[in-house]
């Protein structure tokens, strides 16, 4: 199984300011190809698209439209595909 993080590396600015996910555009238990943009979230006035990571099926979501979270918070797992 795949967690899906967004590492302090990636993080666009050295502030320790949360995140917030505006939008999921899969729900769980959907299958997603590795690229596929799955999420949209918002770090100080940055919109990312956060695309995943391997193809394989959405298992869980962790963080819930419009929550906060912090560098290295799992989003989601993902299940690869065999």
């Amino acid at each position: 199984m795949i967690e899906l993080i967004i590492t302090q590396d990636e993080w666009p600015t050295e502030q320790q300011a949360d995140g917030m996910v505006v939008e999921w555009t899969v729900a769980a238990g959907d299958t997603v190809k590795q690229g596929q943009v799955i999420l949209e979230i918002v770090i100080v006035k940055t919109t990312m698209e956060v695309p995943a990571p391997s193809t394989g099926v959405l298992r869980e979501i962790c963080v819930t439209k419009g929550k906060l979270f912090k560098p290295g918070t799992v989003l989601a797992r993902i299940d690869q595909a065999d």
